[in-house]
């Protein structure tokens, strides 16, 4: 969308100044020259109350888009995290009862970098972790849950989702 309406700009910015350096006694210029300078006009105010004060979207957040999971429940995961105890050593966000504190606070953990501080913080990397988490760090003090991979999946995507950032 942003694409083509800057070519119309363009373009019809380009027949304006055209049309505006015929002599004015030319009845083809005087009929267009009109209905281009409104019709610019338009556009340019359109840009202007659209673009600039932002009620276009712009960049969509591709960092968002991929911790995104197509086919995990979140709601799911929270009943996971609630029969799994992960409560007694973690702080979790939406659950009043989870305020263990042997584990790192998991409030805000879609914003940080790294799962603890071993695997990117993305989806996959995510549920992996919490597969097998001394796999990938043998002196992690978080256990085995024995977690399949479905259930990993679903208490990553709550980690991950926009439930987890309130």
């Amino acid at each position: 969308m942003r694409v083509f309406t800057v070519i119309s700009v363009v373009l019809l910015t380009a027949l304006a100044m055209v049309w505006s350096a015929l002599p004015p006694q030319s009845s083809l210029a005087a009929a267009m020259a009109g209905p281009v300078r409104e019709t610019s006009q338009q556009i340019s105010d359109w840009y202007r109350i659209n673009i600039r004060q932002g009620l276009i979207e712009e960049t969509p957040d591709y960092e968002a888009a991929s911790r995104r999971f197509l086919d995990a429940d979140p709601a799911r995961g929270v009943d996971l995290i609630k029969l799994n105890g992960c409560g007694a050593c973690h702080r979790v966000p939406g659950l009043r009862e989870a305020q263990g504190t042997v584990g790192p606070d998991l409030h805000d953990f879609a914003r940080q970098s790294y799962v603890a501080g071993v695997l990117p913080n993305r989806p996959g990397d995510l549920t992996r972790w919490l597969m097998n988490p001394p796999a990938h760090s043998p002196a992690t003090a978080m256990p085995d849950l024995g977690l399949e991979r479905d259930e990993a999946r679903d208490i990553a995507a709550y980690l991950l989702g926009s439930e987890a950032r309130e």
